[in-house]
């Protein structure tokens, strides 16, 4: 279940500068040239090896694992509190980067410039990210709901089919950043609203949730850090594993859990199939759990989140 927590003890703590411009799903693209724009990049390179005084990184970050949850959120989580309960798994996440972006304040330690260098159709939007307090219920024992996923289901429009996934906060990467279901709100278009991505393919809506659609470094970098991976290039890492849906979907890439290639040709229209999820050295994470690849630098492999739920339950 989803829930915003109140508190003025924790509202100082949450709290991050920068207004919000109000927009469509995720905000218009700036009118102005890139060429002149204010977040025009001259060197996004600059600075990026050597932390920063108050930098949020994954070695920053605060993270708390119970340790009566899975085994699996203590491994591969960070930037979280998890605590469980009878029935689930519970994640709470400030929803902020770890990493660099454009939509940090200029004034915070996170800030860098947009990378307009990837071309003319680049774009920031006009909002900026915010802490957020989401609080996400993963079921321990997801149920199904007997789906077979067809491309007629997975056609990227807003409420076509009683199982898509909520609009807004869907689920969690493992970096604590939001994951967003694949569809724009009407009126606008996710095949649009990626030229207004950062560096790390994620945006902020106009509420200030930073939020990734599709695949990332953001979550590669963090299994690099911690030594569970190298390379952080989706598409060519040796393992790739982004986060969790709210229903308890795994959302992996180009691999298994285990490192090994994902079988991509053979995969539902989502990019889901549903197996053990084992760890490199044989140990089970999740038992017949569906989980869905994203991976776009493979033909036929899938670009963005799941739009349809398999397990049963997504409440907030």
């Amino acid at each position: 279940m989803w829930t915003k927590m109140a508190g003025l003890a924790r509202a100082m703590r949450m709290a991050l500068a920068g207004a919000l411009l109000a927009a469509g799903c995720d905000g218009a693209a700036p009118v102005e040239d890139a060429a002149t724009s204010t977040e025009a990049a001259t060197d996004v390179a600059t600075d990026t090896t050597a932390a920063r005084d108050g930098e949020r990184t994954i070695e920053t970050c605060p993270t708390a694992v119970s340790s009566e949850a899975p085994a699996f959120f203590a491994q591969y989580f960070r930037c979280v509190d998890v605590t469980t309960n009878d029935t689930d798994v519970v994640i709470e996440t400030q929803g902020l980067p770890p990493h660099r972006s454009n939509y940090y304040a200029t004034n915070s330690p996170n800030y860098e410039p947009f990378d307009t260098s990837r071309g003319a159709r680049y774009r920031a939007n006009p909002n900026r990210l915010s802490a957020q307090d989401v609080v996400l219920s993963i079921p321990k024992s997801p149920v199904s709901r007997g789906l077979t996923i067809t491309t007629e289901m997975v056609d990227g429009v807003v409420g076509t089919n009683a199982n898509e996934y909520p609009m807004g906060v869907a689920g969690v990467a493992i970096d604590s950043v939001l994951l967003f279901n694949p569809m724009a709100r009407p009126g606008d278009d996710i095949e649009a609203e990626q030229y207004t991505f950062d560096r790390y393919n994620a945006h902020p809506a106009p509420s200030g949730d930073y939020h990734y659609h599709t695949v990332s470094r953001g979550p590669l970098e963090l299994l690099e850090s911690i030594g569970l991976g190298t390379g952080a290039e989706p598409g060519s890492a040796s393992l790739e594993l982004f986060g969790l849906m709210c229903d308890g979907t795994v959302v992996l890439g180009c691999t298994e859990l285990d490192g090994t290639a994902a079988p991509i040709g053979t995969l539902d229209a989502q990019g889901g199939h549903v197996h053990d999820l084992t760890e490199r050295g044989g140990a089970v994470a999740f038992a017949d759990r569906y989980h869905v690849h994203l991976c776009p630098s493979v033909e036929g492999g899938r670009r963005f989140t799941p739009e349809i739920q398999y397990y049963d339950r997504c409440t907030r």
